[in-house]
């Protein structure tokens, strides 16, 4: 590839058009960008006719000429119709926990080399929904070098990784003060779940028998 050394953002690559060089054809948008999680390597994108609808293809990362405002390819027959992407991961929505069990969010976005698909950093909130605007929720930043171990929809990183999070935006509800990260909440602030107390024994106190 001819692709000079850039880092890129997941979000920044949702709904580009990729264009052949020969012929100027456009191909589609990416939809999806999938990565080798033991590899920690972007693998292949998704294109579709427009964001949400049409034949999901693929590009392999490696056929990808060049990539700024559009995604440049050399032609059509770059496009592969059946890729198998089930051993890899999209990341987005994967829950990031530290090796002693304790939750830092979910992935919402990521970070990669252009030249050779490494996943730089993760991109982290309290829900890893990519289209919620950062101005909503707070999001931080992480290196993929913390990442211990992965497994399916969730990531394992070092006991302290919290603690060498970059925070990126603030969201609207820690701003007043209403909200915290999953890591700085209190045992009394865990959800419990609520239980019926229709069928619950009573404290032991005697109730007298119904009358005949």
């Amino acid at each position: 590839m001819t692709i000079p050394e850039q880092l890129l953002q997941r979000a920044d690559l949702i709904g580009t058009q990729v264009i052949t060089r020969d012929t100027g054809r456009k191909l589609g948008v990416i939809n999806q960008i999938w990565v080798d999680v033991d590899q920690r390597q972007v693998v292949a994108m998704g294109l579709r006719s427009t964001l949400f609808t049409g034949e999901q293809r693929f590009i392999l990362l490696r056929d990808i000429s060049q990539i700024g405002d559009v995604i440049l390819v050399e032609d059509d027959t770059v496009i592969e119709d059946d890729l198998n992407v089930e051993p890899y991961s999209v990341l987005i929505g994967s829950e990031v926990i530290t090796e002693t069990g304790e939750l830092l969010g979910k992935v919402r976005g990521f970070k990669f080399d252009a030249e050779d698909g490494r996943v730089v950093s993760i991109i982290i909130a309290s829900v890893g929904l990519p289209f919620i605007p950062d101005q909503v929720v707070s999001t931080y930043e992480l290196s993929m070098d913390e990442v211990v171990s992965s497994g399916p929809d969730r990531l394992i990183v070092f006991e302290g990784s919290e603690q060498k999070l970059v925070q990126l935006s603030m969201g609207l509800l820690e701003r007043f003060g209403l909200g915290r990260a999953p890591w700085e909440r209190d045992d009394e602030e865990e959800y419990i779940m609520p239980i019926s107390t229709s069928n619950q024994l009573g404290t032991g106190v005697r109730t007298p028998a119904p009358q005949p």
